[in-house]
């Protein structure tokens, strides 16, 4: 067999081995594309005292989530500095849903333009740092205030 024969061949056999691969290499690819905590800003409900924000937390990180805990800015419409606030996990076990609510002390729910999460204080999962854990974040929101990194 001459040498062209051979490297034709053996591309061809490379080519099929990739695309008989593909099935089996892109699901795996998928399923660690979708290890995230789904953080939703829920809900915000004017009440006598201030604002009050629901947030839905949903474990899809593929193990259990001890705490994780966030230091957020809330920014009015012009994203000036408002306010801060810690919120927290606490223990979601993998694919647990918890909604937490927070009152903001005298704060306008109309008046506030974007909740930004601005770093991970707390990660307790498995192995993970800090930085892990906000990479694994994938915020949205349901109503007008936006949730965002």
């Amino acid at each position: 067999m001459s040498a062209w024969k051979f490297c034709k061949c053996l591309s061809f056999a490379v080519m099929a081995m990739a695309i008989s691969l593909g099935p089996v290499i892109t699901p795996a690819l998928a399923a660690d594309q979708t290890k995230q905590l789904s953080l939703e800003l829920n809900n915000a409900k004017q009440v006598e005292t201030g604002c009050r924000v629901s947030f839905l937390f949903h474990n899809e990180l593929g193990q259990t989530i001890d705490d994780i805990a966030m230091e957020v800015a809330i920014l009015d419409q012009m994203n000036m500095s408002q306010n801060f606030l810690l919120i927290s996990t606490g223990r979601l076990t993998d694919g647990k849903r918890r909604v937490l609510q927070y009152d903001l002390p005298e704060q306008s729910c109309e008046e506030i333009g974007t909740i930004l999460i601005n770093d991970v204080s707390t990660c307790k999962v498995g192995d993970m740092a800090p930085a892990d854990c906000l990479d694994s974040l994938n915020p949205s929101s349901r109503i007008s205030i936006k949730l965002g990194l």
